[in-house]
């Protein structure tokens, strides 16, 4: 195989072989590695995709100071960092969009419903930041306990206890004893 300088001026002279060498040696690696972050293996094949496609694009401007193996491991991790921050703005907009329709709903004649409401809100707002982060997935954002594990790289079991937390803590800050005022909010948030 050639070494990584001679395989980077091949590409700059647009040898298409020295790419597919590139591909062929990379490629399975990348996907593997964007997997154990993503648990998605769609989007870890489009990533990195994207990411070769780019590096054939660029492949006349294209500097590179360490191994091309360091470039591109170092590029898709970027660009997934990148891939979970969009997705989870559109998350953050989702729940926007949700409260905003739920708050339509309520009949704003009915002051004590929508004062529970607001006081269910503000007491989600008030968990501790991690109880909060898992509370908002699974309730808000609606996915599962294993999900929440394998997104969070934490336990299924830790995700439980946070959420028994969570849901204690909303009870008792709601004087909601039977957990019937709780169970009636949840639901309006909850697709």
């Amino acid at each position: 195989m050639k070494n990584d300088q001679e395989l980077i001026n091949s590409l700059k002279n647009d040898n298409s072989g020295a790419f597919d060498i590139i591909y062929k040696v990379y490629y399975t690696q990348l996907c593997n590695y964007i997997y154990s972050f993503s648990r998605n293996s769609d989007i870890a094949e489009d990533i990195v995709q994207e990411i070769l496609l780019n590096f054939w694009e660029n492949r006349k401007t294209i500097n590179i100071h360490t191994s091309i193996k360091s470039y591109l491991y170092k590029s898709t991790y970027y660009s997934y960092i990148d891939h979970y921050r969009k997705k989870k703005n559109e998350n953050k907009q989702l729940e926007i969009i949700r409260f905003n329709a739920i708050q339509s709903l309520v009949d704003y004649e009915d002051v004590a419903i929508e004062d529970k409401l607001i006081q269910l809100r503000i007491a989600i707002d008030s968990l501790p930041p991690k109880g909060k982060e898992i509370f908002k997935m699974s309730k808000i954002q609606g996915y599962k306990y294993k999900e929440i594990a394998d997104i969070l790289n934490i336990s299924v079991n830790t995700v439980e206890a946070h959420m028994y937390k969570s849901l204690k803590f909303l009870r008792i800050k709601l004087n909601d004893k039977k957990n019937e005022i709780l169970e009636l909010f949840i639901s309006f948030i909850v697709k």
